[in-house]
């Protein structure tokens, strides 16, 4: 049977359906990305792995190769049977903390169209004329569309789009591989 579904989320990259990993089930995945116009402004490549903690809460972690580089943990909650929430915190350039709502849609038993909304908070530390430093919040919003296509019962292969829907939000075409254990 074909996974139930990845459980992967990070800042402003999703590589996620909308399910959560089944309790023990435990993921590994690939993914090199494009950052448009933001963000490591060209080629970041990511690993994420994920675990299934209980029915319906699945834990994440991702790291990204550049520079500086990326790390990021997030637990994604079942909200129903192809909706799910994740909540998480992320290190890049700032402190962060990330909020993913995605939804998935079946087309085929092995193919899948995942959609949503993707939201970080960003702690941002500026020094202005004078010397004195601030934290500012900054809240890149993106608006994910994605394929999640199976290729047998442990692998499935992912492509994904993040369209930046702020000013701060960049835009980011990935697709990589998803191994399941």
């Amino acid at each position: 049977m074909f996974a139930a579904a990845i459980s992967l989320q990070s800042s402003g990259q999703v590589f996620n359906t909308g399910q959560t990993l089944k309790k023990g089930a435990f993921s590994l995945g690939l993914e090199p990305t494009l950052h448009i116009d933001g963000g490591a402004d060209g080629f970041i490549f990511f690993a994420h792995a994920g675990y299934g903690i209980k029915s319906g809460i699945d834990a994440g972690v991702k790291f990204g190769l550049s520079n500086p580089y990326y790390f990021g943990a997030d637990l994604e909650f079942a909200l129903g049977k192809r909706l799910s929430l994740s909540t998480g915190v992320h290190n890049y350039n700032n402190f962060g903390l990330d909020g993913t709502l995605n939804f998935v849609i079946p087309i085929k038993s092995d193919i899948r169209i995942f959609t949503g909304f993707d939201a970080d908070f960003n702690f941002v530390e500026t020094t202005n004329q004078e010397g004195n430093k601030k934290t500012e919040i900054m809240t890149p919003l993106w608006f994910p569309i994605g394929l999640d296509i199976g290729l047998s019962n442990n692998m499935s292969l992912l492509f994904e789009t993040e369209i930046g829907i702020t000013d701060e939000a960049y835009h980011i075409i990935g697709g990589g591989l998803n191994f399941y254990f």
